[in-house]
């Protein structure tokens, strides 16, 4: 019998592993072991192990008797926004704990098909921030280097899986939430288009431009996890009425190329590592045969601007409003810094902002429909902890300066690791793509996964 302890707990290895007579019990208690070792710099709180161990057994029973459960034998964990019945959702500021009486449609889906949560991750503080540095001590560290950030806002997240706590995790994406982190821990963030999976049961940023995002090791099983819980949620206002219809499996693009930044559009903040390792990864896609063309990519990057320095920054003051007010003191200082400008618009302030932003999507439409994708860096660069701390506001807005524009915009994305640095840290790029052809932007994504597994 293997040693659960070497056990990797990518979606292979587990099915493997349970093959030669591992238990779901087993894999399950291995997980929380490692939970448990992570401790709160991961997780804001942990499920019931008794509980999840006893739902283990129960599930290897009913496999064994011929029930579905596809996700039989692989924990999960989700960030501290997403509900789930009995744990308390604090969004990492305690002040704020709510105990929620119904569990979130996408953490019930993937339990009904067999996975086993292990528990809740740590996060910036109500999910304002791109980097992690933003919530309590102990301060959440990159699974790669514990001298950089792990990115945000969900930073536990990416963690979790990068240092193979569980099997996969889910987190949610405002202005790159889901890619950001993946990016700086060296693991796939996978971000669907907007209202294919349902939002309800989460704590809001944006009602408009939120989604859960999944982050996984490979392209395969972020897309295995999507494909479960995407889908029409006649409960939630913001769901896709075609959610049922989009095809996520691998789809052929057409003829046009992939849009590239103009080089004089790239930032990598003086980061030689990072632009190197952006040309690299470049390199490969045009080895695997892409056709790439340089775009101008001005309108995307005034689009990002609207997530966090236009009146829409007001829409947090929806579920946050009466921790700021009452609960200063537990709100950490860059978040304050972030959330308060809301509250010096006004409501034609806000109407002007949905104007302009009409204006930027139906640009940007233009651009999209000449192009089959768009690839970008998924960061300028990694910043470290210290750096962070010292220029919270500036430095945390730089990490979305490639991924604000995404939701507003309402693209699908993917973040793929690329070629490993010569310092050792990861690389990404992200793919992009028109809303609802989130099986194209897998094909461009896969094809480029496997040229840097070749390599």
């Amino acid at each position: 019998m293997m040693d659960l302890a070497d056990l990797t707990l990518d979606f292979a290895s587990v099915r493997a592993g349970m093959a030669e007579g591992v238990t779901v019990r087993a894999v399950v208690a291995e997980s929380f072991r490692r939970a448990r070792a992570a401790g709160p710099s991961v997780f804001t709180a942990l499920a019931d192990e008794a509980a999840a161990l006893r739902q283990a057994e129960h599930l290897q029973d009913a496999a064994g008797d011929g029930a579905a459960l596809p996700l039989l034998g692989l924990t999960f964990a989700v960030k501290d926004n997403i509900h789930v019945a009995g744990i308390a959702t604090t969004s990492n500021c305690p002040a704020l704990s709510i105990m929620p009486q119904e569990s979130a449609l996408c953490y019930t889906t993937l339990v009904a098909a067999g996975a086993i949560l292990v528990g809740k991750n740590t996060m910036d503080q109500f999910a304002t921030g791109l980097n992690g540095t933003r919530s309590p001590e102990p301060l959440c560290r990159n699974a790669v280097n514990a001298d950089y950030i792990p990115g945000g806002s969900s930073s536990g997240s990416a963690v979790a899986v990068a240092r193979d706590v569980v099997s996969f995790s889910l987190g949610s994406d405002t202005g790159g939430s889901g890619r950001v982190p993946a990016a700086c821990n060296g693991i796939v963030g996978l971000k669907p288009t907007l209202g294919l999976v349902s939002t309800r049961g989460l704590l809001y940023n944006s009602r408009f431009f939120d989604c859960v995002p999944v982050f996984a090791r490979t392209c395969d099983e972020a897309y295995e996890i999507l494909q479960l819980i995407a889908g029409y949620d006649e409960q939630d206002p913001f769901s896709r009425p075609d959610a049922d219809r989009i095809i996520l499996s691998r789809r052929p693009s057409d003829e046009r190329p992939i849009g590239i930044p103009r080089p004089d559009q790239l930032t990598f903040v003086g980061d030689v590592q990072a632009e190197r390792a952006f040309n690299e990864n470049i390199a490969l896609l045009r080895t695997a045969g892409h056709e790439l063309r340089e775009i101008d990519i001005s309108v995307f990057l005034e689009a990002g601007s609207t997530v966090f320095q236009s009146a829409m920054v007001a829409e947090r003051l929806c579920d946050y409003s009466d921790v700021i007010t009452n609960h200063r003191d537990a709100v950490h200082p860059a978040v304050l810094a972030a959330i308060e400008p809301g509250l010096t618009y006004s409501a034609r302030d806000a109407f002007l902002a949905v104007y302009d932003l009409k204006r930027l999507q139906r640009a940007a439409t233009v651009q999209m429909d000449e192009i089959s994708a768009l690839v970008v860096p998924t960061v300028p660069t990694i910043f470290t902890i210290a750096d962070m701390l010292a220029e919270p506001m500036t430095r945390n807005s730089i990490m979305g300066t490639y991924t604000y524009f995404a939701n507003p915009l309402d693209l699908c994305a993917i973040s793929v690791p690329g070629r490993t640095r010569a310092d050792g840290l990861p690389s990404a790029l992200c793919f992009l793509g028109r809303a609802t052809e989130d099986g194209i932007v897998r094909n461009f994504a896969e094809s480029f996964e496997l040229s840097v597994s070749a390599r």
